[in-house]
């Protein structure tokens, strides 16, 4: 389990590590509930690998696995975005605790052979703060009944603990107060002690007032139940990239090794404001009065400095393994590693592209930018149209710079019929300044779009074109794009678009839906977005 000291800042980043992460997701909420602000969507991929090894000098035969999987379902602060099992068990099954379970059968594990059995779940993680006046008095709903009835951990119903939550609670009939003065009367009731135990109960915890971050989840949800408010003990990771991006928490696949940070939380229902988060392991002292202060930026909140990356209601481990088989024993362990981007890759034809990257940070964006062709074909070396990028770049604008009903006009051009599918983006565009149609009337929605025009849209939403800039690019006047120069002087300066070679930029060339995504991408993580747009 994660120390409770490891909210110390440790300054040691790795570079090269940090730059493998996808994207830094655009400020603004996500969530449709007015109660909850989602900020700083960040992907992760768990990747949990059970090993099989036969260390014995028989083959192993008929054996059968039942291995407990990380959940699939969405939080409040976490989006599921996909699940990868390689290889596909034989079932997959829900035991009776409610817990996901693969089965997987393998017939025979030769001598000295090894056999890894890989779960990768990519979400995207948020940093959350909650809007207290949607708190309402309405009757909690029937379905939450079960996280108010006490279980094996959860010890609700021990009068011991009753009475100290009453007493803990008693200046408050506010359900959210009652909440937060348990928060604080657990952690202040605990010591963090992470030796091993036999039982990680509510009893337990408060019987010997020490524990780790299981125990202290335990007890905190058994006080809340006790006082009517529904509460469930939630398990993954606290991912803390200032304090574990060094290499003590680097595994050799140069991910996070995820085991060293193991931990489990709590999320409480309130009326009207739904599930909130609550992690009640952390205090710190203070350094003049060494008092032990309570860490209440984990109540009700989520802050950047510390990610709670959920897995499910209880994190698997060696002893979760069941197993059956013939002949020697099979050496059996399992292991967790975090990524800091998605390794699952929703289509086909972006493997080993080199517009992977960017396509797949538009493709996971909240609100998504970019779709794929099919389900599972993004047609990344298709080339792009005129509407298209028009409605890629007006996906980004609607998020940072909404534009209002007074800002749109009609648009008439003659080919551009109401019916066409980007009537409305080329609406929107144009309302921008983005597009502009022909001498001719027409605006060839449908034309494929040549690098030059692509450099000259993207140019006018940036702005900062010096007029008559000679662009970088021998080809570009010679050409004739003189209209473009300046705009691809811009984006080149700014490191957004690029030639295709050194003084070369192929100003005729067709732009694919590749290259398309790659120089919106740019864009968003440039300074001079961050600077327009999230004002930092």
């Amino acid at each position: 389990m994660i120390s409770r000291l490891s909210h110390a800042v440790r300054r040691l980043i790795l570079a090269a590590l940090l730059a493998a992460a996808l994207f830094l997701a655009l400020s603004g909420t996500a969530w449709a509930d007015d109660a909850v602000t989602r900020t700083g969507g960040q992907m992760y991929t768990v990747i949990n690998t059970v090993q099989l090894e036969n260390r014995s000098a028989r083959p192993i035969y008929n054996i059968r696995l039942e291995v407990p999987l990380a959940e699939t379902a969405s939080v409040v602060w976490q989006d599921f975005l996909g699940e990868e099992l390689s290889p596909q068990p034989a079932e997959i099954t829900t035991n009776a605790a409610g817990t996901r379970v693969a089965v997987y059968n393998l017939s025979r594990l030769n001598v000295g052979e090894t056999v890894q059995l890989i779960q990768r779940v990519a979400v995207r993680n948020y940093c959350v703060s909650f809007d207290t006046q949607t708190m309402t008095d309405e009757p909690l709903p029937e379905s939450l009944s079960a996280y108010l009835d006490p279980t094996e951990n959860i010890n609700s119903d021990m009068e011991d603990i009753r009475q100290f939550a009453r007493l803990a609670a008693a200046s408050s009939n506010n359900a959210y107060l009652k909440a937060r003065l348990l928060f604080a009367s657990v952690n202040q009731y605990m010591t963090y002690d992470n030796s091993a135990r036999g039982s990680h109960s509510a009893t337990q915890a408060f019987q010997t007032r020490r524990g780790n971050c299981e125990d202290y989840a335990n007890l905190y949800a058994a006080c809340l139940r006790s006082q009517g408010i529904p509460a469930r003990v939630c398990s993954g990771y606290l991912y803390s990239r200032e304090a574990q991006t060094n290499n003590s928490y680097l595994s050799p696949a140069g991910h996070i090794d995820a085991d060293q940070i193991r931990h489990s939380w709590v999320a409480f229902y309130i009326s009207g404001m739904g599930w909130l988060v609550a992690d009640p392991t952390f205090s710190y002292t203070d350094g003049e009065a060494g008092d032990t202060i309570v860490d209440w930026d984990r109540f009700a909140k989520i802050t950047p400095a510390n990610r709670l990356v959920y897995t499910g209601g209880q994190l698997p481990d060696n002893s979760s393994i069941s197993y059956t088989y013939q002949g020697a024993a099979p050496y059996v362990t399992y292991h967790s590693e975090l990524a800091l981007y998605s390794l699952i890759l929703p289509f086909r034809d972006l493997v080993d592209h080199w517009a992977q990257e960017s396509v797949l940070g538009l493709y996971y964006n909240t609100p998504q930018l970019v779709t794929g062709i099919s389900d599972n074909y993004f047609g990344v070396n298709e080339n792009l149209t005129r509407a298209e990028l028009a409605t890629m770049l007006n996906r980004a604008l609607d998020n940072a710079a909404p534009l209002g009903r007074a800002g749109m006009r009609e648009v008439s051009f003659n080919d551009l019929p109401e019916t066409h599918w980007a009537y409305n983006e080329v609406a929107k565009a144009v309302a921008r300044g983005i597009l502009t149609g022909y001498p001719d009337g027409t605006v060839r929605p449908d034309a494929e779009i040549t690098r030059a025009e692509a450099a000259a849209m993207l140019s006018r939403v940036i702005g900062g074109e010096t007029p008559g800039t000679p662009a970088p690019y021998a080809d570009v006047t010679a050409a004739g794009y003189g209209w473009a120069s300046a705009a691809i002087a811009r984006l080149s300066e700014l490191q957004i678009m690029n030639g295709v070679a050194a003084g070369t930029f192929e100003p005729g060339r067709t732009m694919t839906r590749g290259e398309g995504a790659a120089i919106i991408y740019r864009w968003l993580q440039s300074d001079v977005y961050r600077s327009t747009y999230l004002n930092y």
